[in-house]
């Protein structure tokens, strides 16, 4: 299951999130047997605002990986992907780039 997490974090910035991609790669986000995985963030950086993908198996799977990963998660939404190029498997590792290529995009792995 998709869910997003809003978050409101006065100053938020890209190196931030950045931050937050690293800690999810290296926290192996579990919840007992279930993954959970840290897809990426909208950041909207003039309204301190950060929407937060994740999949997981439940929304208090999810919310214990976002308090684990130092996010303010002021709400948890149930989502739906709707456009191309988010290939979502049941359990995803926390370790796969959203895209399933060998590194994020623009990610702390892949950084130019």
């Amino acid at each position: 299951m998709l869910y997003v997490a809003k978050c409101y974090w006065p100053g938020v910035t890209e190196a931030d999130l950045e931050h937050v991609a690293e800690r999810a790669a290296l926290a192996g986000l579990s919840s007992g047997r279930y993954r959970v995985a840290y897809l990426g963030s909208l950041l909207f950086a003039a309204d301190d605002l950060a929407l937060c993908l994740f999949q997981g198996p439940s929304r208090a799977a999810v919310i214990q990986a976002s308090d684990r990963l130092g996010i303010p998660c002021e709400r948890l939404m149930d989502s739906a992907w709707l456009g191309p190029g988010l290939p979502v498997q049941e359990e995803a590792s926390p370790l796969s780039p959203p895209s399933g290529r060998g590194a994020w995009p623009r990610g702390p792995a892949n950084r130019d």
